[in-house]
């Protein structure tokens, strides 16, 4: 900390300036008092920003984002004044080091305080990826340390300059995507306690995190986002909240002891409130989400639905918040079966993990089916959920999409709509996508409701999209902001029975035997992919590449620079039309390819036709098939892989739910 300089004022609004903490990506920061509250760090924007329109339209965008920011680890908003000439803001200031202080003065942390660090950190950016947002700009100098834990210095404010000018706050620290999102804020996190443990600037300290810590930085500092743990895992892997342990001597002493320098210089003002006793943001984050579901299910039971007119209606654009921000270890507030699932009654449809992999949503005949898998437990079951869609967990947070059979007046069949679950808070949301609403004060339906035939989320969780079977001259997909459910684009006049996202700026659709890449906020077709051999596809997120078949192939796809990656064989397909594509889905790391196709025979001495179905594993490297060879091979029509590599959740050919090892591919026994 330096003193004030001759050219600083005094004040800033109601806060008295005591001596300036340093500069940020957009600001001078001081450290302030104001009479009855916490010291404050002031950040007054420089004049180069002061005077930039679309700085100052983010800038106020993430301040009020910040204020709804509850989390006892990112320091909270407390004023600001966005309209005058010269912007400011008021962030709380605990008395305490900021990071790059601490090691500089002391070194590089030791391996109990890195880990303490680690902590405190991932649960910060959990708490702001909890909220639905992302931080953007985590580097050393955004981090405090006081005598309890670490905290973010702000809510990523200075996310701004890169908004206005393209380019990344802190390049030593940022992800190699670009960027803002959880994924790349998992990557600073890594590039962070890697210079907390050897002093040196982003991943380049890498060699010399703790062997105990390692595996895991490493992890966070793929290439791709999509293979990154999430905020959320990596609390659960180092231990969860409770598992951080004080800080050493060394640490503590040093930050006691730029501590007590700060509160001398301050004077004692606002002592009382500065000390953060109890967790402010899990708690008041309750109280917050159990309000929203209470005004989500009024809007629901009024009829009010997430979508939007496009032009073709009389309704306003937007809706409910899609929600969702809460972990799925917040529990399961959906009610329990009354009974268990009967394997050879209940079929099994579709599995999907969430993204902490603690949860396993199973569509079955008799409902949507929610485990805790370790358990073998069935949690919840939601029996208007539908078969027809495959559910889909959002990245983000324990939120869960898929269909819902809905009875219309004058229609001879339920219509499936698609519909979202926030399984912690219980809240149920529908959403029409890019079709007509009930218009009108009878809130009739102009056109007869469509079907929905897809529902997911982009990988960063921002987008819901969903697909719908709609009238030839209207859209089919549509993306809706996860945060404020509101419509923000419509895609696609033709069919669409899938639509993946490989990032939140491109979706990609199949139909009959083409595929196509779009602009998802603009609309157009950027690219095509011709001779497909089934209208099933797989994606890599973060890439340009996707897989699909053509022929007796596999093909991995750069459909950009139009050229084949790999191909794997699947003898047979191509040559038998009556053979279907069950399942075509690479694994996490991009290391495994799972592929499944099937055709009906008629068993010998007649009777009903059965699938005959061919399971492939292939290693991606080597283009070895792991299950050739073996005498009862595995057989799947459809898996879900943990997140954390932990299981491998198969579907087999007789509608069961098996965990498989997925070392050695040994199937263990049914779910159900």
């Amino acid at each position: 900390m330096q003193p004030l300089h001759p050219h600083d004022p005094p004040s800033v609004g109601p806060y008295r300036l005591h001596g300036r903490l340093g500069e940020d990506a957009y600001a001078r920061v001081y450290l302030a008092s104001a009479a009855g509250g916490p010291p404050a760090a002031v950040r007054v924007v420089r004049s180069e920003h002061a005077t930039d329109a679309r700085f100052r339209s983010v800038f106020a965008e993430l301040v009020e984002a910040g204020y709804r920011l509850e989390s006892d680890r990112v320091c909270a908003v407390l004023a600001a004044d966005l309209r005058g000439a010269v912007p400011w803001v008021a962030v709380e200031r605990p008395y305490g080091m900021g990071l790059t202080d601490l090691v500089a003065g002391t070194g590089p942390l030791s391996t109990d305080a890195l880990h303490a660090l680690a902590l405190h950190l991932a649960l910060a950016l959990d708490d702001v990826h909890a909220a639905g947002r992302a931080h953007g700009s985590l580097w050393p100098d955004g981090v405090l340390v006081t005598t309890e834990r670490a905290l973010l210095c702000d809510p990523g404010l200075e996310w701004a300059v890169a908004e206005a000018e393209l380019r990344a706050p802190h390049p030593s620290f940022a992800a190699p995507e670009g960027g803002s999102g959880p994924g790349a804020d998992v990557f600073a996190w890594a590039a962070t306690v890697s210079y907390a443990a050897s002093g040196r600037e982003g991943p380049a300290g890498l060699p010399r995190v703790p062997l105990q810590l390692r595996g895991l930085v490493d992890a966070c500092l793929r290439n791709s986002p999509v293979l990154r743990p999430s905020a959320a895992d990596l609390v659960r892997m180092l231990g969860g909240p409770r598992a951080a342990d004080p800080w050493p001597p060394e640490v503590l002493a040093a930050v006691r002891a730029r501590a007590g320098e700060q509160r001398e210089l301050v004077g004692g003002a606002g002592d009382a409130p500065a000390a953060v006793a109890e967790p402010r943001g899990r708690r008041r984050r309750a109280a917050a989400l159990t309000a929203g579901a209470v005004a989500l299910a009024a809007l629901a039971s009024a009829g009010v639905w997430a979508w939007r007119d496009g032009g073709r209606g009389e309704e306003t654009a937007g809706g409910p918040a899609v929600t969702g921000g809460a972990p799925c270890s917040e529990g399961v507030a959906y009610p329990a079966p009354e009974d268990a699932l009967d394997g050879e009654e209940d079929r099994a449809l579709h599995l999907a993990f969430d993204p902490s992999g603690e949860l396993l949503a199973v569509a079955t005949t008799a409902g949507l089916s929610v485990w805790d898998w370790r358990a073998r437990e069935e949690v919840a079951r939601l029996p208007e959920a539908g078969a027809l869609l495959e559910p889909a967990f959002s990245p983000t947070g324990c939120l869960l999409a898929a269909g819902v059979e809905r009875e219309f007046e004058g229609m001879e069949a339920p219509v499936t709509m698609a519909t979202t679950f926030d399984l912690p808070s219980g809240t149920t949301v529908e959403h029409l996508g890019p079709q007509r609403g009930p218009v009108g004060p009878d809130r009739l339906w102009v056109d007869d409701p469509d079907q929905a035939r897809h529902v997911g989320f982009s990988p960063d969780g921002s987008l819901l999209v969903l697909a719908i079977d709609s009238h030839v001259d209207t859209p089919h997909v549509g993306l809706v902001d996860t945060a404020t459910g509101e419509q923000v684009s419509e895609l696609v006049d033709r069919s669409a029975g899938a639509v993946l996202m490989p990032d939140r700026d491109r979706a990609v659709t199949a139909d009959g035997s083409t595929l196509r890449v779009w602009d998802a906020r603009g609309g157009g077709e950027l690219h095509t992919v011709r001779d497909l051999g089934s209208p099933r596809f797989a994606v890599v997120p973060g890439t340009d590449e996707v897989l699909h078949v053509s022929g007796d192939r596999v093909v991995w796809w750069d459909y950009v620079r139009r050229r084949e990656v790999r191909a794997f064989p699947m003898e047979g397909f191509g040559s038998d039309p009556m053979a279907h594509l069950a399942e075509l889905e690479p694994s996490r790391d991009g290391e495994r390819l799972y592929a499944d196709w099937y055709v009906f025979e008629e068993p010998e001495g007649g009777g009903e036709a059965v699938a005959r179905h061919t399971s492939y594993v292939w290693d991606v490297g080597s283009g070895e098939d792991l299950l050739a060879g073996a005498e009862d091979p595995l057989r799947f029509r459809g898996v879900a892989e943990h997140p954390g590599g932990e299981v491998l959740m198969v579907l087999t050919p007789g509608d069961r739910v098996v965990p498989v090892d997925p070392r050695t591919l040994e199937p263990g026994e049914p779910l159900f």
